[in-house]
């Protein structure tokens, strides 16, 4: 990788952790520092991000044939 692409993916990378801390922030906000809302959060938050995954590589083969 070039010093371009590795300096686009660290972008992203930051906004990614900002919108996480924002996303985590309100979360705890709402929930309050319930373990157990908590962790029923992070599981479907990772369940979704799978999914999100899922669909685009789907989409991107779609797309390429």
């Amino acid at each position: 990788m070039d010093s371009d692409t590795v300096l686009k993916h660290l972008a992203w990378i930051t906004c990614v952790m900002v919108v996480l801390q924002v996303i985590f922030y309100f979360v705890f906000q709402i929930i309050g520092y319930n373990s157990f809302l908590l962790s029923v959060t992070l599981i479907a938050s990772g369940l979704v991000a799978l999914t999100v995954l899922f669909v685009w590589q789907v989409l991107k083969k779609a797309v390429r044939d």
